[in-house]
């Protein structure tokens, strides 16, 4: 009853479209220079969730306010970086409001081809001008992974014939891991959990591969180094933990990272029930639930009596409340579709589902969700906030009501 007791007793984010894959082998080979060759799998099997939640008015009312913002902004031809959010929300394949097929527009209109050791790949740019692509590696990739889309898939990339695994292979190529040293090819241990989701999702085991830049390097180094790399940011929640002292968010540890480390506990996670890993990573992630179930009532306190004491902040400390809650329920159910959280759970996973029901309703409440256009206008950051926290929210419902499956 992991997940029950811990929240009892807490304190306190081209052609045109196809009807369906190509008629490919659902196994491709991913040759990357110098490298032994590394098998593709197909498309992860889809896993519903193993403890399903009622579909309450309340839940409801959620899932459809939420629909119609990814529905409105992150169908936009234009923004590649919500079209991505659009796929976590609602999977592959998503229509955008011009007709064309998600996954097709964003490979023809924003990635960029290049060559590596007399193969063609294909990449996305962190950005093309003012518009934001990937500000994360491999952003996109995760999106696809993450909704369902076939490695095998066709494509066109600047008006040439390619796959999608061959994004898989470019992701692939460019990363790498020192086992002796811990050091990475990420610029930032930020931009960790995106790759390290996507390259686990269609990677067969075992998975040993030599780098564009001749470093050899396994997902299992990968995964343990992401997870002690989680341990000691959260290592101070832990020692207050123990110590029933509590903490405060000041931007320290774990809260460096994007929402909050959810992204990070979650691509750990992916990666580890993929079958990734040591046994030890496993038994750490076990911890991690652990903490995340006992960080989640202390940092829901602090919002709301910061809302009390700062009521000019209201919108953003709103808009946090649902990163914090949505991303909690989704984190959780993505690993409900597993045996590490089951039925004995349920009660802690209603808990925070309520919360996350109680968040869109202060939202909807200050207007935000009706004014995403002008919020947009004046506050570039806080629009991106909600239509990404929106988006994450709404696939942790949707897990949570057995709408969604997980694909492991």
């Amino acid at each position: 009853m992991l997940l029950w007791i811990l929240l009892a007793c807490s304190s306190s984010e081209a052609p045109p479209p196809t009807d369906g894959p190509a008629e490919q082998p659902a196994t491709a080979v991913t040759k990357v220079a110098k490298a032994t060759p590394i098998a593709i799998r197909g498309p992860g099997v889809a896993k519903p969730t193993s403890v399903p939640l009622k579909k309450s008015s309340g839940a409801q009312f959620a899932i459809d306010t939420l629909t119609k913002v990814v529905v409105d902004h992150c169908r936009d031809p234009g923004n590649p970086w919500a079209i991505g959010h659009g796929l976590v929300a609602m999977g592959s394949p998503l229509e955008l409001s011009n007709g064309a097929d998600a996954v097709q527009w964003l490979f023809s209109q924003y990635a960029e081809r290049y060559q590596s050791a007399g193969s063609w790949l294909v990449r996305f740019p962190t950005k093309r001008g003012d518009i934001r692509i990937e500000p994360h590696t491999d952003l996109l990739l995760k999106a696809m992974t993450d909704a369902g889309v076939d490695p095998a898939q066709s494509v066109e990339v600047q008006g040439s014939a390619h796959r999608v695994s061959d994004l898989y292979q470019s992701s692939l190529g460019e990363t790498w891991i020192d086992i002796d040293t811990g050091k990475t090819s990420f610029g930032t241990p930020n931009d960790t959990p995106w790759s390290l989701f996507a390259l686990a999702s269609w990677a067969d085991q075992p998975t040993v591969w030599t780098s564009q830049s001749g470093q050899e390097s396994s997902l299992d180094a990968l995964t343990d180094h992401t997870m002690d790399l989680l341990v000691h940011e959260t290592n101070f929640i832990a020692q207050a933990k123990a110590k029933k002292t509590g903490f405060q968010k000041r931007g320290q540890g774990i809260f460096k990272y994007t929402c909050g480390g959810a992204h990070l506990l979650q691509g750990v996670a992916h990666s580890i029930l993929r079958g990734f890993g040591s046994s030890a990573s496993r038994a750490k992630l076990k911890d991690q639930l652990h903490l995340l179930l006992y960080r989640f009532p202390i940092e829901l306190q602090q919002i709301d009596e910061g809302e009390k004491k700062h009521p000019a902040f209201k919108l953003q400390l709103r808009v946090q409340r649902l990163k914090l809650t949505g991303h909690t329920l989704e984190t959780l159910y993505r690993i409900s579709a597993t045996e590490m959280i089951g039925e004995q759970d349920r009660g802690a996973l209603e808990q925070v589902a309520a919360e996350v029901v109680k968040s869109v309703v202060l939202l909807q409440e200050t207007g935000a969700f009706e004014q995403l256009n002008k919020i947009r206008e004046a506050q570039e950051q806080l629009y991106l906030d909600i239509v990404g926290d929106s988006a994450h929210t709404l696939r942790a419902l949707l897990i949570a009501t057995g709408e969604s499956p997980v694909y492991y």
